[in-house]
């Protein structure tokens, strides 16, 4: 699977609902994990400036220690995004994450 990084240097995102964890079993609430043991959660971005109509919202994962308290409506910065294609029981469609969400607001390290 390849990822490609997204420039979102000339973008703003906006929080367009609730961060959720990533569920691997839904019998057992097992939530998933990336490579260093922190668990994954998904949090819907309203991406601008948008030219799609049909879907303007991408839903991004990311990897938190704490279950995030993103607010909705307020401006992020989706650092280190990047998109990938996925394919599975075929199905298939683009899929987007990143290392972190910040505020807007707060400078770049």
């Amino acid at each position: 699977m390849r990822n490609i990084p997204v420039d979102v240097s000339a973008m703003a995102f906006m929080v367009a609902g609730e961060a959720e964890p990533k569920i691997v079993d839904r019998a057992t609430g097992e939530v998933k994990q990336d490579k260093e043991g922190r668990d994954l959660y998904t949090i819907p971005l309203l991406p601008k400036p948008n030219d799609d109509r049909r879907n303007p919202v991408i839903v991004v994962t990311f990897p938190s220690v704490d279950f995030p308290q993103i607010p909705q409506g307020i401006q992020v910065r989706p650092v280190g995004l990047s998109a990938f294609y996925w394919q599975m029981n075929g199905r298939s469609g683009m899929g987007f994450r990143c290392e972190a969400i910040r505020p807007a607001t707060e400078k770049s390290a």
